[in-house]
């Protein structure tokens, strides 16, 4: 009886592993801009220009407490900040106060911490229901940083010669492939 509970749990935590991974690797994380995220971005046609600086990790859904729950996009004047398929925010390369790594890990992925100065993005400063904000906005998560997605490292190269200043952490060799 016992050996029979073990076996359905072992079939039931794989159907979860192998599902989540699935998931994770061809659903959760695009590599392209979606065309409803590419139409709330005024002045950009091209899915192209726009490239995402962050994904999200698998851990059993767990990943949300130690990650943001928007996605990170970026082009060569902004940062976009997206909840879901509307754009939440939008800042320029500028207003980056610290980029640093945490010491926390997923799945052997160093967490990233990215702080905004002002709190207030372009996009809430240009709507007039909005107050300005104090403070600074800040978001946590895992680079697209990969062989075959150097968009961290592009990120990087861009944040050096706009916002040097910014950088407290310097990236590991699999983040600048």
């Amino acid at each position: 009886m016992a050996e029979a509970l073990i076996q359905i749990l072992i079939v039931i935590f794989s159907v979860l592993l192998l599902g989540g991974t699935t998931w994770t690797l061809f659903w959760r994380n695009p590599r392209k801009l979606s065309s409803h995220r590419l139409a709330a971005i005024n002045g950009i046609s091209e899915a192209s220009a726009v490239k995402r600086l962050s994904v999200r990790p698998f851990l059993f859904w767990l990943e949300r407490f130690f990650v943001s729950g928007e996605s990170l996009w970026f082009d060569q004047n902004f940062i976009y900040v997206f909840d879901g398929q509307k754009l939440a925010a939008r800042y320029k390369f500028e207003q980056i106060l610290t980029l640093e790594v945490t010491k926390i890990r997923i799945n052997h992925a160093r967490i990233w911490r990215i702080r905004f100065a002002g709190g207030a993005s372009e996009l809430e400063r240009s709507s007039a229901d909005k107050p300005e904000q104090d403070g600074a906005s800040e978001y946590k998560f895992v680079p697209a940083a990969s062989v075959f997605t150097p968009n961290f490292k592009e990120f990087l190269q861009i944040l050096r010669e706009k916002n040097r200043g910014a950088i407290k952490t310097e990236s590991r060799f699999w983040e600048t492939v």
